[in-house]
């Protein structure tokens, strides 16, 4: 049961997240400083409060593959931002959301058939119904389904780059997890997409950060961080196919609301159909 307090932590810490930035698009923050302030914030409070005496050792070959897949998590991280900020403005919202949360198989796979964790027949249904309450959730449907991607690219990316970087918080669990404490882990995620989000600045000659930048990047950082920690956290207690599931679907179900209570978005009868599909996926995973 302790899994599934995790998996509704990660999944608040996601919604909220979702919300910061929605206020950061909509008060015309700079969204790019925003998440390098995050990552900063992020990483500073990963390595400081780690709760392990780990110290690893670097002759190791483990501790050297644990820093280079917390390393390639990190450039992911950031570069899954950039991807889709260029795919919205290629393909559109709708596509781009799809292409994301399809990607869900990557990991749900990568749990099942490498590490051959175990889910029983109805669990097995309850996953095939989080990718009909997805697409049931998602607007623009009509849109999806006949644009023609004038980016395809973008979205292959953008598919392999969110699976990835999901799959591999699973590779740390398996792997790793008893070299590397989480937060040590994490720390690496978030320093090296601090690192490259600051380079990127730079180049564009632009590293001047208001107090509006600093205060929404670290309002975001801490959910950012514990979201990812959670997620391990329930990742070592269940299947690693039920807990994405889980956490994508409850996800997805949280922003919908939360877009109703807070931002006034007005729901289409198939989304309400997809809450009530998100309502009993849970209970098929449970």
């Amino acid at each position: 049961m302790s899994g599934w307090i995790y998996i509704l932590l990660s999944s608040s810490f996601s919604i909220l997240i979702a919300h910061l930035l929605k206020v950061t698009e909509f008060r015309k923050i700079h969204t790019v400083k925003v998440l390098t302030v995050n990552y900063f914030v992020a990483t500073v409070t990963a390595f400081a409060t780690t709760e392990s005496a780990i110290i690893p050792d670097f002759a190791q070959n483990d501790s050297l593959a644990a820093v280079l897949l917390g390393a390639v998590t990190g450039f992911i991280f950031i570069a899954n931002f950039f991807i889709y900020s260029k795919s919205v403005n290629h393909n559109g919202v709708g596509i781009s959301v799809a292409a994301m949360r399809i990607s869900l198989i990557v990991p749900v796979l990568l749990s099942t058939l490498w590490y051959l964790e175990y889910i029983s027949a109805i669990q097995w249904v309850g996953v095939m119904l989080v990718f009909v309450t997805l697409f049931l959730l998602l607007p623009n449907k009509r849109k999806l389904l006949r644009e023609p991607f004038s980016a395809g690219w973008l979205l292959v990316l953008l598919f392999i780059g969110t699976g990835v970087g999901d799959a591999a918080l699973k590779i740390y669990e398996s792997d790793f997890s008893d070299i590397w404490a989480k937060q040590q882990f994490m720390g690496v995620v978030f320093l090296t997409a601090f690192l490259i989000g600051m380079g990127v600045l730079i180049l564009r000659r632009d590293v001047r950060f208001n107090r509006h930048d600093l205060w929404m990047g670290a309002a975001v950082g801490i959910p950012n961080l514990y979201t990812s920690i959670f997620l391990i956290e329930a990742l070592e207690r269940m299947n690693g196919a039920v807990v994405y599931s889980a956490v994508n679907v409850i996800t997805v179900l949280g922003a919908t609301l939360l877009g109703i209570l807070r931002w006034g978005d007005r729901l289409k009868p198939f989304q309400w159909a997809g809450i009530v599909f998100t309502l009993i996926s849970i209970l098929l995973l449970i």
